[in-house]
């Protein structure tokens, strides 16, 4: 097997108008509609919790404490991207805070979520950009991949693919 990483540039997005029909519905209820298996563990909360998200999953697999291939999708993601961050749980590492949270927005990327911890909670719980992680921590990240880019991932006990619409709700 090949140690690097993997970066897939192009995957299909539903249209617009479809990810906009999910605006205003409670979380509970897709997830009801879904057979009851398509929330994330509870353990992911709003560093804002006044936040909604509504976006597309641009999916980021890597090792635990590793933001190297993140860097790399905060310039490939697209406006209404919902970056999701698969870290293996991670709690030793922080893999964002109000610079690249605010790049993102900049970009007019959608929000991002990940399943490890993100720094400079104050200010992230201040922005109008929506942040989802599982921890803080003010440890920095390391930045040496390998890793995968839009290939399915598994976060927070569910499996993501890039594509799929991604809904929030701003409660802990």
């Amino acid at each position: 097997m090949a140690v690097g990483c993997r970066i897939r540039r192009n995957f299909e997005r539903p249209a617009k108008e479809l990810v906009e029909a999910f605006r205003g519905i409670p979380v509970a209820n897709i997830d009801d509609n879904c057979g009851r298996i398509a929330a994330v563990d509870a353990s992911i909360y709003p560093i804002n919790p006044k936040a909604r998200l509504l976006g597309t999953a641009f999916t980021v697999n890597a090792p635990a404490g590793d933001n190297l291939l993140f860097h790399k999708a905060l310039d490939m993601a697209q406006p209404g991207d919902v970056i999701v961050l698969a870290n293996k749980g991670s709690m030793s590492r922080a893999l964002c805070g109000e610079i690249m949270s605010s790049y993102a927005k900049s970009r007019g990327l959608a929000g991002i979520i990940i399943d490890g911890c993100v720094r400079d909670s104050y200010t992230l719980s201040q922005m109008d950009f929506l942040v989802y992680a599982k921890g803080v921590t003010p440890n920095g990240p390391y930045k040496n991949g390998p890793g995968k880019m839009n290939f399915p991932v598994s976060f927070a006990g569910i499996i993501i693919n890039p594509g799929d619409i991604i809904v929030g709700k701003g409660e802990k």
